[in-house]
């Protein structure tokens, strides 16, 4: 029997192996399903710059009516045991495994759940547990379900070639900083050696530099968004104190563009910059965006409001 984390997880070295010269073949014959990440519920181009691509791309994209929250800002605020955290995401999973073969997810807190909760059913006492709960639902665990799962950055980084190929605009050399978020940065669930804890990230700058654009490094570049799950509600300030001080970072080195790959950061980096001025004296003005709707934009789709009053205003200097 595999490991109940690694039976989930599509591995994209192992794709590039078959398909190097074209890895979106891989997917051409997949019904590939979108989470649906809570936060994205303040940002719907998230979601529908990725859907958009995808189906231009000839892909098959659903999204399933039977998904819920990951709830992984209950687990993490210790509202629920670790035997519900494991049901709630089995039973997406099994949802989600009954419609498509491909989850993609584009929210790092939601990913995690999806594997922190088949990691805790490594544990006898949580599996007998979670089993429980599952049976009054007439469900069971998913041993070995057919659904892999991706992390958006991960898939986007994989087809990036394909992606660069179809752009309608370039971000035409502007300097851009990226935000990784913990979740993501943390994402091997069991480090074995010294490498998987300092290994560097790059698929943001490398997805960048395909987009036209130049990265760059501030300071802040590995810190925390400041969201912290509860340390946002009991230590206010000091939580903003992080996100303040990650925005000045990538103003000070003169970044045009602060680009992400969770919705949960991009809420963190922009929702409290009012509050921020008021505690810190200073307002903020670096745009935050999420790589699909950069991707969406470049690309000529319709964003969300708040992407368009961000960064669309941009376009016309970035027309290919």
């Amino acid at each position: 029997m595999k490991d109940y984390v690694d039976s989930v997880v599509l591995d994209p070295d192992e794709i590039l192996k078959q398909y190097g010269d074209n890895p979106l073949e891989f997917f051409k014959d997949k019904t590939i399903c979108l989470f649906k990440a809570c936060l994205e519920y303040y940002y719907p181009g998230v979601r529908n710059c990725l859907k958009l691509m995808l189906e231009d791309f000839g892909l098959n994209v659903v999204t399933s009516p039977e998904q819920s929250c990951c709830s992984g800002t209950f687990f993490q605020r210790n509202l629920i045991t670790r035997s519900q955290f494991a049901a709630i995401n089995e039973r997406n999973i099994a949802a989600i495994d009954k419609i498509a073969d491909i989850l993609i997810v584009s929210c790092n807190g939601c990913n995690n759940s999806l594997l922190r909760g088949r990691k805790f059913l490594r544990t006898k006492e949580v599996r007998e547990k979670t089993a429980i709960i599952l049976k009054k639902f007439n469900q069971k665990i998913s041993i070995n379900p057919n659904l892999k799962i991706i992390h958006v950055l991960d898939f986007l980084h994989l087809i990036r070639e394909h992606i660069g190929d179809h752009l309608k605009y370039s971000l035409n050399g502007l300097k851009c900083t990226v935000h990784y978020g913990c979740h993501y940065s943390n994402l091997k669930l069991d480090k074995k050696n010294d490498i998987s804890f300092i290994a560097p990230k790059h698929k943001l700058e490398d997805l960048i530099e395909t987009l036209g654009g130049t990265p760059i490094e501030y300071q802040e570049r590995d810190s925390c968004c400041g969201w912290g799950a509860s340390q946002n509600v009991i230590h206010r300030e000091k939580s903003l104190q992080i996100t303040f001080n990650k925005l000045k970072s990538a103003e000070m080195v003169k970044s045009d563009i602060l680009i992400t790959n969770c919705p949960t950061c991009l809420y963190t980096l922009n929702k409290f910059r009012d509050e921020m001025k008021d505690l810190f004296g200073e307002a903020l003005t670096i745009p935050a965006v999420h790589i699909n709707e950069v991707i969406g934009l470049l690309m000529g789709y319709e964003c969300d409001k708040y992407c368009q009053l961000t960064f669309g205003s941009l376009l016309e200097e970035l027309k290919v």
